[in-house]
């Protein structure tokens, strides 16, 4: 199973994806990729944030079709998510590279449910042990 980054997600949005995510993700079986509540959280407050108007309607579409399609594979932050982001949070500060709380939720929920992550964003995770990285942008 595969976790799309909030980065992947939002790519998925974009008027002219980056053909080589959206290549990558037609080569992942439907359900080998799921998105997480923080990503979740992280575009509805990322829409949020948008003047209105066509574009943030636009968007808003898109997103809600990417929620839909997702729908029944969403994973959820639990007891074992939270420990897990503990457990990052504090290996992260210890090895001198810090991670905001998102990304160590996310990284948390991939730990606990034995996940890779996709997200273009792979050296702010490459100190996570436990952690298998996918950069569909490369």
């Amino acid at each position: 199973m595969i976790v799309a980054d909030t980065n992947v997600v939002s790519e998925f949005m974009k008027d002219q994806p980056e053909p080589t995510v959206l290549s990558w993700a037609q080569g992942v079986p439907a359900t080998g990729l799921i998105i997480c509540v923080v990503t979740v959280e992280e575009i509805e407050r990322g829409l949020g944030r948008l003047p209105g108007g066509k574009r943030r309607q636009g968007l808003e579409r898109q997103w809600h079709e990417i929620l839909d399609a997702f729908s029944e594979s969403i994973a959820i932050y639990d007891v074992a998510a939270a420990r897990a982001t503990a457990r990052v949070l504090v290996e992260a500060e210890a090895s001198g590279h810090p991670m905001g709380l998102a990304d160590a939720q996310i990284a948390g929920i991939c730990v606990s449910g034995g996940w890779a992550l996709a997200t273009r964003n792979v050296r702010d995770f490459d100190y996570v042990s436990d952690l298998s990285l996918i950069n569909p942008f490369k």
